[in-house]
């Protein structure tokens, strides 16, 4: 029973007892070591006590059933001589490095086959929706690694790539784009997070083939499923264009997904001639012309409101004939982001107005019975029907009404999913910033930034959950604190917080929370508030890609 493999430090902390020790010590005699028998005495006043010969027998039994066991241990993992020695235990990661306070539903994958041009503005962004019409692009890695003139939407950089390199070229700088943006290690650490989906924005230039009836020549001489091409916009041919995505591709990303157990909802998110007024529509700082406008090309009797219809109708029919694995990983779709967003807005100006309500409910209207009729409903696949307030006077008293027309109460208990979006970051009443005049300063104590956002956030899900009964579904929000990033909140306490009660009052009132998005590597003002990746502590300090921003004064030097 001799501690031979039991090191010093460790009979010394198992021998807690000073006489026991000092008893079985020396009863035992099994401690060879004179300097710790010594040691031992010197605990026990150097002597012997009765009590100690009393002890010393039981704390024997004791000690000596747990040097026997270490003993067997060390026997039976002894390392051969010559071997490598075992590898180091990995130290624990400090709490709130790695991983979230709380974990939303989705994610989106913004940026990736929709670009927005913020996404992409290197040291340089400033505003979330750009204000200056000249656009706050500055790259698009790893191709494009830096461009002469800022870029303000996808469809003018692509147009500008085309005219500059030749249209095969800039095709590829588009694949190159896609092919390193978002990889395996990306959903890998989605699903590790816990996010069980992940939302795919895309512009109706990935169904470009549906509008051969606008002009085969233009539209049908690519091949939908493997070919990147670049396309024209139908209505701003001349300034616009977009690279189409190969679908066999997409079937990938499908099979990819389902390997990680995490299902996909694709979001058409930018249409011909554009149906929003923001950067992601694809031809920012042009009017929407989507809702009254007809093609410029071809077949002119075409309003680009039909062209969008047949996007969609093709959209959903590629979705039927998946085959099964990658139909597995689709949870549904998504006709149009943002509907008309700012037109209630816009509409005081006659020289920005676009479109009105009713226009805008009855496409959507038009797109929920393609979505009916088809065989995703029995399929167990999903309708969002994302509605913005900003194309409405009054929100609530148009919509509501209108939703509960349109669908069943069955259809709003098992497919149809209402979808709203939710940002702070344009509400003074519940921004945070650096500077008077917000919701909350930075740096004030937590606890009052936590119940103000907790307030903010809560009037909003509630009201949610008030007008709509069935599904429902926020597939944007963010941890940005404020439009203006230089200006918002970067302490990650702040954004944890923020965070956390966000997705437990959208939890709380039975509303799907999508973070918008999971990364934003070029656009680094803007990544603490809108990169999940980047909160998580996932995301790489150092790209082999570049975005190279320079600004006017020094492109002109």
């Amino acid at each position: 029973l001799s501690p031979t493999y039991l090191p010093t430090s460790l009979f010394s902390t198992v021998c807690h007892s000073k006489l026991g020790c000092l008893g079985m010590a020396e009863t035992v005699g099994s401690v060879s070591d004179p300097s710790l028998l010594a040691d031992l005495r010197s605990l026990s006043g150097g002597r012997k006590s009765r009590l100690a010969l009393v002890l010393a027998p039981v704390t024997c039994s004791v000690i000596a059933f747990i040097l026997a066991a270490v003993a067997l241990w060390n026997a039976l993992n002894i390392t051969p001589a010559g071997a490598p020695p075992p590898a180091p235990v990995p130290v624990p990661v400090p709490p709130g490095a790695v991983g979230l306070p709380a974990t939303p539903t989705g994610v989106n994958l913004g940026g990736w086959l929709c670009l927005e041009d913020w996404f992409f503005s290197g040291s340089g962004g400033r505003d979330v929706m750009s204000q200056d019409p000249a656009g706050q692009g500055a790259c698009l890695p790893p191709d494009v690694d830096s461009v002469t003139d800022p870029w303000p939407s996808e469809g003018i950089l692509a147009r500008r790539l085309a005219d500059e390199r030749g249209a095969a070229k800039a095709a590829a700088a588009f694949a190159a784009h896609r092919h390193s943006y978002i990889g395996n290690n990306d959903l890998e650490s989605i699903a590790a997070l816990g996010i069980q989906m992940v939302r795919l924005p895309l512009t109706w230039a990935a169904f470009a083939d549906a509008l051969k009836p606008i002009d085969a020549r233009v539209y049908g001489s690519h091949n939908p499923d493997r070919d990147t091409a670049i396309v024209p916009d139908p209505f701003y041919s001349g300034t616009t264009s977009f690279a189409t995505v190969p679908r066999t591709w997409l079937v990938q990303l499908l099979h990819r997904a389902a390997a990680y157990n995490l299902t996909v909802l694709f979001d058409l998110h930018a249409f011909p001639g554009g149906s929003s007024d923001g950067t992601y529509n694809g031809v920012w700082p042009a009017k929407p012309a989507f809702w009254n406008e007809k093609s410029n090309i071809g077949d002119r009797s075409v309003a680009l409101s039909d062209a969008g219809l047949w996007v969609a109708g093709a959209l959903i029919k590629w979705l039927e004939g998946l085959d099964d694995r990658a139909q597995s990983a689709v949870v549904g779709v998504s006709l149009m982001n943002e509907p008309a967003h700012m037109a209630a807005i816009d509409a005081g100006d006659p020289r920005k107005a676009f479109a009105t309500e009713s226009q805008v409910l009855a496409w959507l209207e038009a797109s929920a019975r393609l979505f009916r009729s088809s065989a995703l409903p029995d399929r167990g696949k999903k309708l969002y029907v994302q509605v913005i307030e900003t194309a409405f006077r009054d929100f609530d008293r148009t919509v509501v009404p209108w939703y509960n027309r349109i669908f069943s109460v069955k259809e709003q208990q098992t497919w149809a999913v209402m979808d709203r979006h939710w940002y702070a970051a344009w509400n003074p009443s519940c921004d945070g910033r650096t500077r008077d005049g917000g919701g909350y300063l930075c740096d004030q104590p937590l606890d009052e930034i936590r119940s103000k956002v907790r307030g903010c956030v809560e009037y909003f899900t509630k009201s949610f959950a008030e007008h709509f009964q069935g599904l429902k579904a926020c597939t944007e929000f963010s941890v940005g604190t404020l439009a203006d990033a230089r200006f918002a909140c970067n302490d990650k306490s702040v954004r944890r917080i923020f965070l956390e009660e966000q997705v437990n009052a959208f939890n709380a009132a039975g509303i799907e929370p999508w973070f918008w998005t999971w990364r934003m590597p070029y656009g680094p003002t803007f990544e603490p508030g809108w990169s999940l990746k980047h909160l998580a502590g996932l995301e790489d300090s150092r790209h082999a890609e570049q975005c190279l921003w320079h600004s006017r004064e020094a492109l002109t030097v």
